[in-house]
């Protein structure tokens, strides 16, 4: 008897279409993984070689730019070249206290340069501010001026030299705030960390200054540098920087200089709050 084949289910087993159709998906799903490695990569814009190893800035898809000195993979400096009243990494924000602390004709100093992102912020929310920026490394000068923006003049010196030996040249008195800006979560000169050196910043600073430092607390430098500076200063205060391993330290000449009430008055009282970290 010749049953026919009419209405006969000629689908295969569920489990079998699904066997079928999964290693489709799965290299669908790394083509278009890797297509989205390869165009997130990002491009170079500078590369060369400097004091302490190669320079190199980096572009990202979203025009963010990067600064990295040496073989490490610590940034040295995050930059929106289009978005100069932007402060990208979390500490540079924190450190904004310093500022909000002294005069808006202040004499500053940034004891390292990177990309100039601080200095470059402060031109336009503190034109008056009188700036001067040591940079010991020619070419990452060059590199913060050809892509991140940075531009010099009467309220921005920038001097290529040694950030100690300027400190301890100066004349006493000479800044009302000092910013050590150095150091990075792999790389903290030690010269920078001695007790003499921040007594020669000390020194340099107005009675009633302040120096503002940027601490790794992973580093294995970091308890001492902290004990150091309480040594030197009669005033310090540690402020965290959220979601990283940084304290930003604080310190005064002054005894009782840095009290809750100073620091919240002088953090409501900058001029681009919703721009700056220490809330």
């Amino acid at each position: 008897m010749n049953r026919g084949t009419e209405g006969v289910d000629r689908r295969p087993p569920e489990g079998l279409l699904r066997r079928a159709i999964l290693p489709v998906v799965v290299v669908l799903g790394l083509v278009i993984a890797g297509i989205m490695v390869v165009t997130a990569q990002p491009t170079v814009l500078f590369e060369a070689e400097g004091a302490f190893g190669p320079v190199r800035v980096l572009e990202r898809p979203d025009g963010l730019r990067e600064l990295y000195i040496g073989e490490g993979r610590s940034r040295q400096s995050a930059v929106y070249p289009e978005v100069p009243r932007r402060l990208v990494l979390d500490y540079t924000r924190v450190a904004m206290i310093g500022p909000a602390l002294v005069a808006s004709d202040a004499r500053v100093l940034f004891v390292g340069l990177g990309g100039g992102a601080m200095p470059s912020y402060l031109q336009r929310v503190r034109p008056e501010l009188r700036m001067e920026a040591v940079e010991i490394d020619p070419v990452v000068v060059d590199a913060a001026r050809a892509h991140f923006g940075l531009s010099t003049g009467s309220r921005l010196q920038v001097h290529i030299d040694d950030g100690r030996a300027l400190v301890e040249a100066a004349e006493p008195g000479r800044w009302d705030l000092i910013v050590l800006d150095a150091f990075s979560d792999t790389d903290i000169p030690p010269a920078l960390t001695t007790r003499q050196f921040l007594e020669a910043v000390r020194r340099a600073l107005a009675p009633d200054g302040f120096v503002v430092g940027n601490l790794p607390t992973s580093a294995d430098e970091y308890a001492a540098m902290v004990a150091t500076y309480r040594t030197v200063f009669p005033s310090v205060a540690r402020l965290e920087v959220a979601r990283r391993l940084q304290h930003v330290v604080l310190a005064s000449p002054l005894p009782d200089a840095l009290g809750d009430d100073r620091l919240a008055a002088a953090a409501a009282a900058w001029p681009d709050p919703d721009r700056a970290g220490f809330d």
